[in-house]
């Protein structure tokens, strides 16, 4: 019982015994029957309930209206985006055409136009206006083993040293550098499993950041290529 609906009972009490003091009772009986303290509660109860569904009412009438079509964003690319309200994870009133940050889950389905399922977690933001950087294969140099594993998917994989930064992980590598697409992996169990890889990619001027299953890893060229048709220059 809350603080109010304890005050609220407490105060009827007294009423009660107030009245029996000066002789005529506060509440009316109930066929005959003096009021007891069950009553009472009963009734705050039901007064404490209407004012918490009143509530909660008013929440829900005043909570903002989803988007019935797409959003469209104008600030991160060269051209506007035009993206399903569905796709969109944080509040779709920071997906506004000025925005320069979006979130999306993207359905493999449909970035791919094929029957895979789950989904792929984007993280869109303006690239900055820097020189380009090292390849991954080249960044991740000093941290690697000397292993190189082509994959019949195009990917090469390549394996963490021990005790670096990112022991339990592997690292994909598209083109032999991994210069358009390049993937982090982890190799164990790991909470989220539909989060289990992560990338970033540059599609014209916008920096992408992706998590999506290592059970996507062979669809990597589809999923790049629906990223590139979504954020390019040309729709």
């Amino acid at each position: 019982m809350g603080p109010a609906l304890s005050a609220t009972v407490a105060r009827l009490e007294r009423d009660v015994m107030h009245a029996g003091r000066v002789g005529r009772p506060a509440v009316p009986p109930v066929a005959g029957h003096p009021v007891d303290r069950r009553l009472i509660l009963a009734a705050a109860l039901g007064l404490a309930g209407s004012l918490a569904l009143t509530g909660v009412v008013a929440a829900w009438l005043a909570r903002p209206m989803a988007p019935a079509g797409p959003v469209v964003v104008s600030t991160l690319a060269a051209r506007p985006l035009v993206l399903p309200a569905a796709w969109i994870v944080r509040p779709v009133a920071a997906a506004e055409a000025t925005s320069e940050r979006i979130d999306l889950a993207i359905p493999w389905t449909e970035l791919t136009g094929s029957a895979l399922p789950g989904l792929m977690r984007v993280t869109a933001t303006r690239a900055p206006e820097t020189e380009a950087p090292l390849s991954p294969a080249r960044r991740y140099a000093r941290f690697l083993t000397a292993e190189a594993q082509p994959l019949t998917d195009g990917l090469m994989r390549r394996r963490f040293r021990a005790g670096t930064p990112f022991e339990g992980e592997d690292l994909y590598l598209a083109q032999g550098e991994g210069s358009r697409f390049a993937v982090r992996c982890a190799t164990g169990r790991v909470p989220e499993p539909d989060a289990a890889c992560l990338s970033e990619i540059r599609v014209g001027s916008v920096s992408l950041r992706l998590r999506f299953s290592a059970d996507r890893l062979p669809s990597w060229s589809a999923g790049l290529a629906g990223l590139e048709r979504l954020f390019g220059s040309t729709p």
